[in-house]
């Protein structure tokens, strides 16, 4: 086995440690890529698949570090702090909803008077 290879195995174990669903989820999973890719003889499809594998390896990371913070935070923040940013979050989310209609609605009068199909009055007719 290939040096890199074996130490991309290692690093999956050394981060499926603190991964939520637990090491033995990540083992599995590892062993299963890894044993479908044991053919592998092409030193360049070989660096590829370690590619991926190291990819894996920051997105394990990334979903570990998402849990902690997640954890952290639903203990140091208070119920009423928590429906106070949803709320916030929720008419954010509206105003932008609304502001991207009100860009469309502008967009689509732009394009018809580009077009002459709209007259002075703002009413779209037929061109004749």
């Amino acid at each position: 086995m290939e040096p890199k290879v074996r130490d991309l195995y290692k690093r999956f174990l050394y981060v499926g440690r603190d991964y939520p669903l637990g090491l033995s989820y990540v083992r599995e999973k590892a062993k299963t890529a890894f044993f479908q890719n044991r053919d592998l003889t092409d030193p360049v499809a070989i660096k590829k698949a370690i590619k991926r594998g190291r990819w894996m390896v920051r997105e394990l990371i990334g979903v570990i570090q998402l849990k902690k913070y997640r954890t952290l935070n639903s203990r140091y923040t208070s119920e009423e702090l928590r429906d106070k940013l949803r709320a916030l979050e929720n008419d954010r989310v509206l105003r932008a909803a609304s502001g991207e209609q009100d860009a469309m609605q502008q967009q689509q009068k732009s394009e018809e008077a580009s077009t002459g199909k709209a007259s002075q009055d703002g009413v779209t007719r037929p061109l004749s």
